[in-house]
């Protein structure tokens, strides 16, 4: 709220789920129709945002969170344990993987996983383990360092940590990745609260077309074009051509003899 005061937001609903999407979209007795949806949700938030596209612009797919960490082995998988705890503990729902070609950072990973557990809240515990120990989480043994960079990029994750003492190594391979966390001293909470980049980012591999939220999604852009009377002969011609070849005939006419009359009289 305070952070909404200083940035100029003059109202703020406290409504949520799928029919706030709806009471955004398409308005209610209390809550005004909106333009534009930023930020994560639920699956049913999601799912919402998708249905009502054509009345609203949902803005990038976010939500439920998800993360890789890829781990090299320059690191002790126990940190790589912590770290895959992170986005874990969101909810059920959230996706979570450790990808290593190592498989003594996977072992320490696997058994650190208990002692973290055991520092956890309840509720968080139990929600990373549902993750972790489901469809969508849990730790990842590659062939090789090469297999790894592959996973990544098909995956396209929301949050990727490149856990290496070396992640500058690694940069230049990953194509496919909404946030790039870089080395042990980069975890997910660190840019999710501290370090400055938006942290509402694509998910459900939308970071193969969607980049992480910014100014620029507030803002709204129009082309501006002006050709003077010099160079509208050469610019006329080529649309000409081009009118003509694709067969639209008023397209043609617009730049042809019949303008050139009346812009002569």
């Amino acid at each position: 709220m305070v952070a909404a005061r200083l940035a100029g937001v003059e109202t703020v609903y406290k409504v949520g789920g799928a029919q706030a999407v709806a009471a955004a979209a398409h308005g209610t007795e209390t809550v005004k129709p909106c333009r534009k949806i930023v930020g994560p949700g639920s699956p049913w938030v999601v799912a919402a945002k998708r249905l009502l596209s054509g009345v609203i612009d949902p803005g990038l797919p976010a939500g439920p969170s998800e993360s890789l960490i890829l781990a090299d082995d320059t690191v002790h998988g126990g940190l790589a344990a912590l770290d895959l705890l992170i986005e874990a503990e969101h909810g059920p729902d959230s996706s979570a993987w450790l990808v290593t070609h190592s498989r003594r950072v996977a072992e320490e990973a696997l058994a650190a996983l208990p002692e973290h557990w055991a520092q956890m809240a309840p509720q968080r515990e139990a929600f990373s383990k549902a993750v972790l120990c489901g469809p969508c989480g849990g730790i990842v043994l590659t062939g090789s360092l090469q297999e790894s960079y592959d996973f990544v990029n098909e995956y396209a994750p929301e949050h990727l940590e490149l856990l290496s003492t070396q992640p500058f190594e690694h940069l230049g391979e990953i194509t496919e990745a909404a946030e790039i966390l870089m080395g042990p001293h980069t975890p997910v909470c660190i840019g999710n609260f501290a370090l400055g980049p938006n942290a509402v980012l694509p998910t459900s591999g939308g970071a193969r077309s969607w980049g992480p939220l910014s100014v620029s999604d507030f803002v709204r852009r129009s082309s501006v074009g002006y050709v003077t009377a010099k160079g509208y002969p050469e610019l006329a011609r080529n649309a000409k051509i081009l009118a003509d070849y694709e067969g639209f005939s008023s397209h043609a006419n617009a730049v042809g003899p019949m303008r050139d009359a009346y812009l002569k009289g």
